[in-house]
């Protein structure tokens, strides 16, 4: 039997039992029906049931409410969605980008609104992100991005640089050259937030259905191994693992996030490691690193990469994968105070990300079928407005969020393998290189960025 608390330290942490739900078993009917219980997938049930408490929603998951993305991320609920940063300027769409934006830092307060009022306990911090500059590259890139932001009508109130001085009484890890610092940016603990809003959505009278993988979906159906449930709309919101159904198989890849949690560290350690405000934080590198303090006072610390040939998603690592190595590395960058702190968990999962790198929520034209996803590790709190705007689509209201028609383009298809495979590996690799021969020059490449610039996109 599949042991889901081995596969992620929140998991691992929950104090409830996590293999409790039934499969669907006898062919069934529902008004929506919803493929993928992970965050986008409860999201929208939630909407849908405030819109409408008589509608009859049923979601069918492959393996358990969280066991994907949403309950192994890193828990960042952050006020940013995949793909729209790019846009705040654009001529066209600079307007809708800079209203959703807004709409986005809003979200995170809902997000904690929702957990009070549902009693989703999820230790939900809201302490901002600091990216920091570790080294002279940095500073004037994460300068550059504050001066975008700023031109976007973007005040002290949503991002300000900080000057080492104030950045040290919030970090002390070692010497930074000041952050680039979030205030829109929640840390809480991903699972006991998924598993939460899994019993919220069921108290409101949604069926959900565990052990039930979705092997092909309809406009008005959808079919698991043992039973086929009808609806009159659904919704595929299955992320890092839709290249596993059939017809989507190129519209998503997962890529990996690694991640390692320490022992809890003693309030000593803590005294010179700073974080007291709740704060995420990570740094100016191309390649993504985060981190956050635990409720119980450890570090979960992740970074991203890996994809597997195919498309294929993992959910299960061993701690003795070299890639873990390189986290823990990481880690000791930002802290090397910690070389002799126990790593308790090691873990990884898949999230969703799109060809164009851009979240998209909608329903297809031609299929009918309803889809939400794509936040390339972004999605804790760009889910739950995702899942508000499916639900308004479904319900066909108007509003100003299912008014945004560049949001609701289907997703571009990935090349075929191999040049998906390579194409990746190699935008991989050139980020990586940059990073380290930055860190080697002591200054920025600008050659070399322009290069990855273009051959990213």
């Amino acid at each position: 039997m599949r042991d889901y608390r081995r596969e992620s330290f929140w998991l691992d942490n929950l104090d409830e039992p996590l293999d409790t739900r039934g499969a669907l078993d006898a062919d069934a009917s529902c008004d929506i029906a919803i493929v993928g219980a992970g965050y986008t997938g409860l999201w929208t049930a939630y909407a849908l049931k405030r819109l409408d408490p008589s509608l009859d929603v049923a979601i069918c998951e492959a393996a358990i409410a969280g066991a994907g993305a949403s309950g192994r991320n890193g828990g960042w609920c952050m006020g940013e969605m995949s793909g729209l940063r790019s846009l705040l300027l654009d001529p066209v769409h600079g307007d809708d980008a800079r209203r959703l934006q807004r709409c986005l830092f809003a979200t995170v307060d809902e997000i904690g609104r929702i957990c009070a009022e549902e009693g989703i306990e999820c230790d939900f911090r809201k302490g901002g992100a600091l990216k920091l500059a570790r080294m002279p590259a940095h500073r004037p890139r994460l300068e550059a991005d504050l001066a975008g932001l700023r031109a976007a009508g973007f005040g002290e109130d949503c991002y300000r640089f900080l000057e080492p001085d104030e950045c040290a009484r919030r970090i002390r890890g070692q010497d930074y050259d000041g952050a680039l610092y979030s205030t829109h940016v929640a840390a809480l603990d991903p699972a006991r937030l998924v598993r939460g809003l899994a019993r919220a959505v069921e108290k409101r009278g949604v069926r959900l259905y565990e052990h039930s993988p979705v092997r092909r979906v309809t406009r008005d159906r959808l079919e698991t191994d043992r039973a086929t449930l009808r609806a009159e709309r659904v919704v595929v919101a299955t992320e890092g693992y839709t290249p596993k159904l059939a017809g989507h198989r190129r519209k998503l890849i997962p890529i990996h996030s690694m991640m390692i949690a320490t022992e809890p560290l003693s309030p000593q350690t803590w005294g010179e490691l700073g974080l007291e405000g709740g704060e995420t934080f990570g740094d100016g590198r191309r390649v993504t690193a985060y981190g956050q303090r635990t409720a119980d006072d450890r570090i979960a610390f992740g970074g991203r990469g890996l994809y597997y040939y195919g498309s294929r998603p993992r959910s299960a690592f061993r701690a003795e994968e070299r890639i873990f190595e390189r986290v823990r590395r990481g880690l000791l960058s930002f802290f090397p105070r910690l070389a002799s702190a126990e790593i308790t968990h090691f873990w990884g999962g898949p999230l969703g990300v799109a060809r164009d790198w851009t979240t998209r929520v909608g329903i297809d034209e031609k299929s009918g079928i309803a889809f939400g996803g794509g936040y390339a590790g972004e999605g804790v709190a760009a889910s739950h407005l995702v899942g508000a705007t499916l639900a308004e689509l479904l319900c066909g209201r108007q509003t100003e969020r299912t008014q945004m028609r560049w949001l609701q383009k289907s997703f571009p298809l990935w090349e075929p393998e191999p040049l998906r495979w390579l194409g990746v590996s190699m935008v991989r690799g050139m980020a990586e290189w940059i990073d380290r021969d930055e860190a080697r020059r002591r200054r920025a490449n600008p050659i070399a960025t322009r290069v990855f610039e273009a051959f990213a996109k």
